[in-house]
């Protein structure tokens, strides 16, 4: 079909106003606008929209086929425009972002009016956004950046049957325990309900998910999650799950401006070029999680424990204050490391940021000791690169017992999520990089990169969705009438 025949899909994403959320996103918008996508024959221009001080850190990605676009919160007190933003944001505060952002829903209504999109792509935290978008005519589809199974998980618990008795999840190996012990755990992101709320914290999910259009786009690869994301869909009355593969981010440097990064980059490169291969234990636990000073001290005296080399990226909070944080139990986050703790030449400390998939490419890289956050444990498999997984909230120790299940990952035992010991991170990095369960480890994760590694290349993943949202717009018919 010649260019001018080509019809023209326009989209509006919105993820959630987190970078672990945008990333994918971005990623995903970079995939639909390039190629011919599997022979789904369409230009498609995207339209990401997120808070100015987000937007600001990935300026670089604008194109003329992907627009970013500002949305702007209400002013709320002790929330800037500084803190639009879940980085760097005190604990306290995320039920105030949420509310901010709730508010903000007629301005975003009045950016789709200006906007006009055929489709809406929508994240996890808005429910309220596919509504604005049906006022409008605009169709709208869910895409989550977490994994099918921890999604699945999250609207188990949620969902319930209606007589108030808990459901085990019926996937006991990377369930939480019993289902008491699962529905407590679940418990956690709705005990601290805001009473200011505009969406009940317990209704985001469920909502967002039951008024997608049609189907719900996952960032996964259907060969490691096919069960749960039959699953899910069956949770969700039949709706069709549509794996969009593992959109891994292209590894690289930060931006040209940022050259102290780049600089801390390329000293740790070169520091891994003087290793033996398989030798380095990455250390690293996402970019929004800070530990607190009893993490800090145990994972420090862990890696000392374990004799092994290691890089670890630290980050501590620049603005958060000290007064809460539920997830570590009311814990402050640690201000700087332990005193007394030095790497020497076993180790390289980088705070802040790392060009994490080029380290776990490098092949001085022989584990990784993770939260398992989902982008993470999929940046590890496309490496090869077996883990240790060490979950902290969240979605995290789904993603560590479903890493376990594929047999790429050893668990470090703990008796409630963030409490850790130093000798057994220490056993469990020493059975990765040393042991016999290491040997199998590596074997697996060197399979499953394989997998991963052909449902990144696979345009017929994006091509299927952008078939299917056009469908959604009443648009691809001319692709149809041609053949």
């Amino acid at each position: 079909m010649a260019q001018a025949e080509r019809e023209q899909l326009s989209v509006v994403m919105f993820p959630w106003l987190a970078h672990g959320h945008i990333n994918p996103y971005l990623e995903l918008a970079r995939r639909l606008t390039s190629g011919d996508h599997g022979g789904a024959d369409m230009d498609v221009v995207v339209h990401l929209v997120s808070t100015p001080i987000n937007l600001a850190s990935i300026a670089h990605s604008q194109t003329d086929k992907i627009h970013l676009v500002e949305l702007h919160l209400p002013s709320l007190p002790d929330l800037p425009p500084s803190l639009h933003t879940t980085k760097h944001l005190p604990a306290h505060l995320m039920p105030t972002l949420k509310r901010a952002c709730d508010l903000a829903a007629p301005r975003f209504g009045a950016l789709l009016d200006d906007l006009r999109p055929d489709v809406l792509l929508y994240d996890f935290l808005q429910p309220w956004a596919p509504l604005e978008a049906a006022a409008r005519g605009v169709p709208a589809t869910h895409f989550s950046t977490c994994s099918a199974a921890a999604t699945a998980f999250f609207v188990h618990c949620l969902g319930g049957d209606g007589d108030g008795a808990p459901r085990a999840f019926p996937f006991e190996s990377i369930g939480l325990g019993t289902a008491e012990e699962e529905a407590k755990y679940t418990e956690l992101f709705v005990m601290r309900e805001d009473p200011n709320a505009l969406v009940s914290e317990r209704d985001r999910l469920l909502l967002s998910l039951a008024r997608s259009s049609g189907f719900v786009a996952v960032k996964t690869c259907a060969e490691m999650e096919r069960r749960y994301m039959d699953y899910l869909s069956e949770l969700l009355g039949g709706k069709e799950i549509i794996p969009c593969g593992p959109l891994l981010v292209d590894s690289g440097d930060p931006p040209r401006q940022r050259t102290a990064a780049a600089d801390e980059s390329e000293r740790v490169m070169r520091w891994l070029d003087g290793q033996e291969p398989g030798s380095v234990v990455l250390v690293s636990f996402g970019s929004e999680y800070f530990m607190s000073e009893h993490q800090i001290e145990q994972m420090a005296r862990g890696l000392e424990l374990s004799g092994e080399r290691f890089v670890w990226v630290v980050r501590f909070p620049k603005n958060a204050g000290d007064e809460d944080d539920e997830q570590r139990g009311g814990a402050a986050p640690a201000r700087a490391l332990p005193r007394g703790f030095a790497a020497g030449a076993r180790g390289l400390v980088v705070e802040g940021w790392a060009p994490q998939r080029r380290v776990l490419g490098h092949g001085s890289c022989g584990a990784f000791v993770t939260h398992c956050g989902w982008s993470s444990v999929m940046e590890s498999l496309a490496a090869g690169v077996p883990m240790v997984a060490l979950p902290l909230h969240i979605d995290q120790p789904l993603g560590a017992n479903l890493a376990a299940e594929l047999g790429a990952a050893v668990r470090v035992p703990q008796e409630r999520f963030g409490e850790f010991r130093a000798e057994d991170v220490a056993r469990a990095v020493r059975a990765v990089v040393r042991g016999e369960e290491g040997k199998a480890l590596r074997l697996r994760a060197g399979e499953l990169r394989e997998v991963v590694a052909r449902n990144d290349a696979d345009d017929a993943l994006v091509g299927n969705l952008v078939r299917r949202m056009a469908r959604l717009c009443g648009k691809g018919q001319r692709v149809a009438q041609s053949n």
